[in-house]
């Protein structure tokens, strides 16, 4: 029987923690009463993507990037197609439901979050490749 590798726990801990605020944050309406709510949301869910990506690349298989520009790119890849799939589907439904898709300063921001997210797992995922050396 062949085994499949597991996904990381702070990973799977990291998407729990996502849900639960974000279904927190729907009940709540915080999205709406706090407008800077998203960052730190598309910030978390740019480093849980980036995360998975690493993963799923990488480390499922046993390997490792060779060095902090694989895995940085790795890590942008997956935020950020991931986050401009969520975007667009956001812009989708705003036109469909209110007759105007959202502000582009905004769906900016939050793609840049979503970045910054996956660069933050790039830098934790060599700082820690470095200390196991």
């Amino acid at each position: 029987m062949k085994s499949y590798p597991q996904i990381p726990t702070s990973l799977l801990f990291l998407l729990i923690v996502i849900a639960v605020v974000n279904g927190i944050a729907e009940t709540y309406h915080w999205y709406w009463v706090y407008r800077w709510f998203d960052i730190p949301m598309h910030f978390s869910g740019g480093m849980w993507l980036a995360g998975m990506g690493l993963w799923w690349a990488y480390f499922r298989k046993g390997t490792a990037p060779q060095s902090f520009l694989a895995t940085w790119a790795t890590a942008i890849l997956f935020a950020f197609s991931i986050g401009f799939l969520w975007e667009v589907y956001e812009a989708v439904i705003s036109f469909a439901t209110v007759g105007h898709m959202n502000d582009i300063l905004d769906t900016l921001g939050d793609l840049l979050f979503d970045i910054l997210g996956g660069t933050a797992v790039a830098v934790l995922v060599q700082f820690r490749a470095k200390l196991k050396v």
